[in-house]
């Protein structure tokens, strides 16, 4: 018997997921989408999550991604059937990588062909059945699901949720069949499940860990993504200081350190690895390189984190001779309690002088692409001056080293997955839940293209995202070109003009393509013109609300260090 509070599964669903904490719902929508939009026309907006509709499907789950690191919540993404999530799949293996949760949702395509409401009504509802659709994207998630009966909707959605949100974090899929979606069920009432409380920390462990870092000579911390408060960099730094012990972000996803931070040592493992007696690696997917760096033989590594082994991972054959299950945050906080603190001021002398020696390192870099044609050094050189406290997604666009920043999780770079065309949709999703802070997104140009930028432009200009985008403009895969002279250093290829495969000619006009979705948008060709093209960007963005495109001019890149 249906009741008067009873609703279409899709409805339960909506809210669910608002009863469970997800805010925003990034989609592309199709024909499996009818008991959603029905519900969207009829319910209060309070009760459901808020609707970002993005024309294409790998641009909804980055945004998705960027929301997470602006906000530390879950967003939901829906997309059509088998194809959209095709389009869905390269950003939830950049999700995967760096354990960022989204809630993924496709239609499944209709089961009947006959009477039943929400059955086959088009030919392209044979086309588009798949024995196993969830297979496409079953590697990148904690859990899946298929939604078999409209009573199961809230129950899944809770579930899902739970587990998502549990540490370590990590992205689920449900599948969302059209019969059962259309089909009424009880309205919901409460959140079903909730996620799993951290690990705290073995404090037996702890305690072996500080006498093994207060007895060695060389300790090392590698570190390479933090938490949204940041509070892992607040605890890395004073431990660091009280015990002088040097500190390396490596391969970095969400920056740790504040760039002047003394006993930062830059992201060069290899020039600090291998002189370490004990190491402590914290919550740091990709430590270091084998074939480039190692610990000594007789080292201490000790692995920190919710998983500090990262089963996600196939192959991952660090030295680990401790490993600690922890939520990072409350690890580092006994850490700290059980250590000396006691400077070694030879050694934090020392430390000191490498971090100097690092910075020096970059800048000196800066002053050979200030005039003429531009380099990276140059470009975060001057992105850095407007930057305050702004945040940069990097996509080929420079390594951290080359910013000057005031704190934590100012920097994001690409995941190590490395799926292209990941900066402009997630500074777009991260602008959405802070629109007051300056986002710039330092792009390569190849990057840049596989953003989709048509879609991503449009929806930058339909929810006023004044995001500004620079494109590093060499007219080439760059890093194609440098992977193949890392293997082939005296090959044919490192002889030849231009390395094959690598350059691409013509070059679109990327600002007439900003332009055209409603940016402002300029080219910039020589260097000494970017700090006004920068000035005159950051007016447009506070006096308009306009998302702006730099269109800027460099030369090759020498590797990112």
């Amino acid at each position: 018997m249906i009741k008067s509070t009873d609703m279409s599964a899709g409805e339960a669903i909506l809210r669910s997921l608002k009863m469970n904490g997800v805010d925003y719902l990034f989609t592309n929508p199709g024909s499996d989408f009818a008991p959603i939009i029905e519900a969207y026309a009829g319910v209060e907006a309070q009760y459901i999550p808020k609707p970002v509709v993005v024309p294409f499907e790998n641009l909804a789950v980055t945004m998705a991604h960027g929301y997470y690191l602006a906000t530390g919540d879950m967003a939901a993404a829906a997309v059509h059937v088998n194809v959209g999530l095709a389009n869905s799949t390269m950003g939830m293996i950049n999700a995967h990588s760096d354990n960022v949760p989204v809630f993924l949702m496709s239609g499944r395509n209709p089961l009947t062909e006959g009477d039943r409401m929400g059955s086959r009504h088009t030919p392209i509802q044979y086309g588009q059945e798949m024995f196993d659709q969830t297979a496409m994207v079953r590697e990148t998630v904690k859990w899946d699901y298929e939604l078999r009966y409209p009573e199961q909707a809230v129950h899944l959605v809770s579930r899902g949720c739970a587990i998502a949100n549990t540490q370590p974090p990590g992205s689920v899929y449900l599948s969302l069949p059209r019969e059962p979606l259309c089909e009424q069920t009880a309205e919901p009432v409460r959140v079903t499940q909730v996620p799993a409380a951290p690990s705290a920390p073995n404090l037996g462990e702890i305690e072996k860990v500080a006498k093994l870092i207060a007895e060695a000579k060389n300790p090392l911390i590698i570190c390479s993504r933090g938490d949204k408060d940041g509070k892992l960099s607040r605890l890395i730094q004073t431990i660091a200081k009280e015990n002088s012990i040097a500190v390396s972000e490596v391969f970095v996803t969400r920056n740790v350190l504040p760039t002047n931070f003394d006993h930062g040592v830059g992201g060069n493992i290899a020039a600090h690895l291998p002189n370490a007696d004990v190491v402590l690696v914290v919550d740091t997917p990709v430590a270091w390189i084998e074939h480039k760096a190692t610990p000594a033989p007789d080292a201490r590594v000790i692995h920190l984190g919710a998983d500090p082994l990262f089963n996600r991972i196939p192959v991952r054959g660090y030295l680990t001779t401790d490993a600690i299950i922890s939520d990072p945050v409350e690890a580092l906080e006994a850490l700290q309690a059980a250590l000396p603190g006691s400077v070694n001021e030879q050694r934090r002398a020392e430390i000191v002088n490498k971090h100097l020696a690092f910075r020096q390192r970059i800048n000196s870099k800066v002053e050979a692409g200030c005039v003429g044609v531009a380099n990276k050094p140059w470009i975060g050189k001057c992105i850095s001056k407007i930057l305050g406290d702004g945040v940069v997604f990097s996509e080929r666009g420079g390594p951290l080293g080359l910013f000057e920043l005031e704190g934590p999780n100012q920097w994001f770079g690409n995941t190590q997955a490395g799926g292209l065309g990941w900066g402009l949709p997630a500074a777009l999703g991260y602008q959405l839940a802070n629109r007051e802070k300056l986002v710039v997104c330092m792009i390569g140009d190849g990057s840049y293209m596989f953003a989709n930028p048509v879609a991503s432009h449009q929806v930058a200009n339909a929810y006023e995202l004044p995001v500004l985008t620079v494109v590093l403009n060499n007219g080439s895969y760059d890093a194609v070109r440098i992977s193949t002279l890392d293997v082939y250093p005296d090959g044919q290829a490192s002889a030849a003009p231009h390395v094959p495969m690598v350059p691409f000619s013509p070059a679109p006009r990327y600002g007439d393509i900003a332009a055209a979705a409603g940016c402002y948008a300029e080219t910039i060709q020589r260097a000494e013109d970017l700090p006004a093209a920068l000035d005159r960007a950051l007016k447009v963005i506070r006096e308009e609300q306009r998302p702006v495109l730099l269109d800027v001019s460099i030369g090759q890149d020498d590797g990112e260090k």
